[in-house]
């Protein structure tokens, strides 16, 4: 089941990315819609679940720990950028696009292990973790296109790591058929991944979103709470 909803990922990553090449205006909604739909997720249904896994709450410092991990990630990214941008000379200027692609792709299969491991804890909340990435893999997808032809790459590149990144999610659920992960450390797994969710749907997605002075991407990001609050509630 893990695989097979990793799967849909696949189509929402290339959705995003034919986005990314064909369609502009409308793309804030979307991820205002896939930012509230990713944050619910975390709100009403990881956190939750780690602490009914271990009440004594120590678990949070590993929502912490993912928290800080993507932020670190990102921060390091970005510097790095910054000084390839400085330093490299222009005929390296696509190479830098395709190691941007290339994190990405890193990111997305771990959203495949947090699907598979999230079907290790409970079917529920394995689809509703597959549900909060699918929603913000649209915006991976659109992601990874971008960058790769905003440093000059060709339409063809971009479409290759495109795909890529579209089977990183599936690689990531079917790995964890292979491995059996401890009883004591799955709530501190789920909170760790409860964290970085947290920081995708905060300091990613949803600045993305405003970025477009629109009040609809609000109503948009309620609306995608909304969904995921009342899925998670039908599956109770």
């Amino acid at each position: 089941m893990a695989v097979l909803l990793a799967l849909v990922t696949f189509f929402s990553t290339g959705l995003g990315g034919l986005a990314a090449i064909r369609l502009r205006d409308r793309l804030h909604l979307l991820l205002g819609f896939s930012a509230g739909a990713v944050l619910a997720v975390v709100l009403f249904d990881l956190v939750p679940e780690a602490f009914s896994l271990d009440a004594s709450g120590n678990v949070m410092l590993a929502s912490a720990a993912g928290f800080l991990a993507f932020f670190a990630l990102e921060r390091y990214t970005a510097l790095h950028r910054a000084r390839e941008h400085e330093h490299a000379r222009v005929d390296h200027e696509t190479e830098i696009g395709i190691i941007e692609a290339a994190g990405l792709s890193l990111h997305s299969f771990l959203d495949g292990v947090a699907i598979g491991i999230g079907f290790r804890i409970d079917a529920q909340i394995g689809l509703l973790i597959a549900l909060a990435v699918i929603a913000h893999d649209f915006n991976d997808g659109l992601n990874t296109v971008t960058v790769v032809l905003a440093h000059g790459n060709p339409v063809r590149r971009a479409t290759i790591w495109l795909l890529v990144d579209m089977s990183m999610p599936v690689l990531g659920a079917a790995t964890t058929t292979f491995f059996d992960v401890p009883h004591g450390i799955l709530p501190w797994i789920l909170a760790f991944f409860s964290g970085s969710f947290l920081y995708i749907g905060a300091s990613d997605l949803l600045p993305e979103a405003r970025e477009h002075d629109s009040p609809m991407v609000g109503i948009a990001t309620a609306a995608g709470m909304a969904a995921v609050f009342a899925v998670s509630r039908a599956l109770r």
